[in-house]
């Protein structure tokens, strides 16, 4: 668990507040209206609250089981159930892939080429090589947490886990 963010973990919708909003049966549309997927969490930072990534259950359409858009590409449209996000699903198609079984296994390098991948293809104009994944989520604006946001949307002692550095269980 060597994560270069500390605390960056997937947390799945059913650990969220449900008092605020509940992301159950939320899908994730591209902007033509073309479903990407189910929602079925966000990486996020657990010792702020701050999400990074909402992760896209893709079914059969995507080469892998899931995909991860960049939260600010996200838009809530909690009267319909879903997130829009702002990249056509024939860029998404071009994202890598990812796998949630083996997210606490990656490494700094592997994150910081899925996020430059994920960059290059999703805000090409924008996509430059930061030396680390922490530069990429100060430096790239599809980083940004979205004003529909709530860090109150997740509190670690009510998942169960402490809001502590994953780097503390590095041996």
């Amino acid at each position: 668990m060597d994560h270069p963010k500390p605390g960056l973990k997937f947390v799945p919708i059913d650990e969220l507040d449900r008092s605020k909003v509940t992301f159950d049966n939320f899908t994730v549309e591209d902007p033509a209206g073309e479903k990407l997927g189910a929602l079925e969490g966000f990486i996020l930072d657990v010792s702020s609250a701050i999400p990074y990534y909402l992760v896209v259950k893709a079914g059969s359409w995507f080469r892998s089981k899931h995909v991860l858009i960049p939260i600010g590409h996200g838009v809530l449209d909690t009267s319909s159930r879903k997130v829009v996000a702002d990249v056509p699903k024939e860029r998404v198609k071009r994202f890598p892939g990812f796998d949630l079984d083996l997210f606490q296994t990656l490494k700094q390098d592997d994150l910081d080429r899925m996020a430059a991948e994920i960059g290059r293809v999703c805000c090409p104009e924008d996509a430059s090589e930061p030396a680390a994944i922490v530069a990429v989520f100060e430096q790239w604006a599809h980083y940004e947490t979205p004003s529909w946001w709530d860090r109150d949307f997740y509190r670690g002692e009510r998942a169960g886990d402490r809001p502590e550095s994953m780097a503390d269980t590095r041996r």
